[in-house]
């Protein structure tokens, strides 16, 4: 009848209508006539899009590091994806607590799967210095060179995000510094990357090179 109105119709299924079994010879048919579409999950620019697009059209706003990381690690479908979202607005509201990196990590738990690396600060810190071809040492020692103090403070802000140690053994690794430095650096480099895109840039890779290496 739909077909007979000029209707369209759009049907999904998780085989092609010559795989489908139990159904009447007469409908399979009909299937046939349409377009048949392959649909792919969808690639990780793709994931990016399709949660700012979901942002956008509730009112809603999140930072693009976390938006990336979401993308990054939800690549089974766009239920999931959109689940995953749900879930740390969720916990953003519930807990009045701001979506950053680290409720991003926690809430994502649920979704990433178990066989994730566990990301150690020496690995972290191991990166950092590759990228920013910064001796190890320096990180330790005391210096006021602003690309080694950039390059500690970002490495103490991924600790804090990508690992499970408190603020107390991240900052036992960067010479015994206390607690109150790795609060003090995580937000310098949240206030950095509002102000300086490059900066931002820097640490986005290194999130991408820290979240590739927990796969």
């Amino acid at each position: 009848h739909l077909h007979q109105s000029g209707k369209q119709l759009v049907l999904t299924s998780d085989k092609a209508p010559k795989d489908l079994d139990g159904m009447q010879e007469r409908l399979l048919s009909r299937f046939r006539w349409g377009l048949s579409a392959d649909l792919q999950v969808p690639d990780y620019e793709t994931r990016i899009e399709i949660l700012e697009r979901k942002m956008k059209n509730d009112g809603l706003d999140m930072p693009k590091e976390v938006i990336k990381y979401v993308a990054y690690n939800i690549n089974t479908n766009v239920r999931e994806l959109e689940g995953a979202l749900i879930s740390l607005l969720a916990q953003s509201s519930l807990n009045k607590k701001e979506i950053d990196l680290e409720l991003a990590k926690k809430v994502l738990r649920n979704f990433v799967k178990t066989s994730s690396k566990e990301i150690t600060i020496d690995a972290i810190q191991k990166m950092v210095c590759e990228y920013f071809d910064v001796p190890y040492e320096r990180l330790l020692h005391k210096t006021r060179k602003r690309e080694i103090v950039q390059a500690r403070q970002i490495t103490m802000y991924l600790a804090k995000a990508f690992t499970k140690n408190s603020l107390k053994t991240i900052g036992e690794h960067f010479g015994g510094r206390d607690h109150t430095t790795v609060i003090h650096s995580c937000q310098t480099v949240k206030d950095l990357m509002d102000t300086d895109s490059i900066f931002r840039e820097n640490v986005m890779e290194l999130t991408q090179k820290v979240q590739l290496a927990a796969m």
